[in-house]
């Protein structure tokens, strides 16, 4: 097994515990994903109404659950790449190891679909496979972890087909440079191209303690 594609549901929406993680095995030749591993853990903290608006995992549907420590655990050990919509936020979430290459269908999805106004996995799947009855009723388990992986799964291949991506590296590649600004989305030159950030401050920004690794990467490309 070389790749997995995975999702998770957590506490919180911003640093949270895994409450749900969801994975399976994922061929990038076939497009095939294997059936959905689902666990829910018991986490050590409540979850937030804002959180809970979203998943909809009632706290008592955790009891007698494993707990939210041991989710990291369940994740094949030996998956060389994670795949996921926004896959940074399960990475974090999961402990954030670091031998694994993240290939996130979100940053994808925006660089090769940049006229769509919107790009969460809902909005992809309408845009994707049409505003049909169907699709909506495929949404209906949206932010279930399960659900969640299976969509991905759907986005995902359209992608690997506009690309005409053959191997999991190529895929990653793909990924890592769809990864990197185009625009600034902060500070005095948010809204405008990374061409127009001046020297002072792309050295400004290299000197704050947790600087977006893909957004230095854009000031190299662009000589600043």
């Amino acid at each position: 097994m070389n790749a997995i594609i995975l999702d998770t549901e957590t506490t919180d929406k911003k640093d949270g515990e895994v409450i749900e993680l969801a994975w399976a095995e994922w061929d990038i030749l076939t497009c095939g994903m294997s059936e959905p591993v689902v666990t829910k853990y018991k986490p050590a903290k409540p979850t937030t109404w804002g959180a809970l608006a979203v998943h909809h995992i009632l706290p008592e549907e955790l009891e007698g659950c494993f707990p939210s420590s041991s989710a990291p655990e369940d994740v094949p050990q030996h998956a060389a790449y994670w795949i996921g919509h926004n896959i940074d936020f399960d990475w974090k979430a999961l402990g954030s190891p670091p031998q694994v290459k993240r290939i996130c269908t979100l940053a994808l999805a925006r660089a090769h679909f940049p006229d769509l106004d919107s790009h969460t996995q809902s909005a992809l799947m309408y845009a994707l496979f049409g505003a049909t009855p169907a699709t909506r009723d495929r949404l209906k388990g949206a932010h279930s972890a399960g659900e969640d992986i299976k969509m991905c799964a759907d986005i995902l291949q359209v992608i690997v087909i506009r690309l005409g991506v053959k191997n999991l590296s190529q895929l990653w590649e793909a990924s890592e440079d769809a990864r990197v600004p185009k625009i600034m989305t902060f500070g005095k030159f948010a809204g405008q191209p990374i061409s127009a950030v001046d020297r002072g401050y792309s050295n400004w920004y290299r000197r704050q303690p947790d600087p977006d690794p893909y957004l230095l990467e854009a000031f190299k490309r662009e000589g600043i």
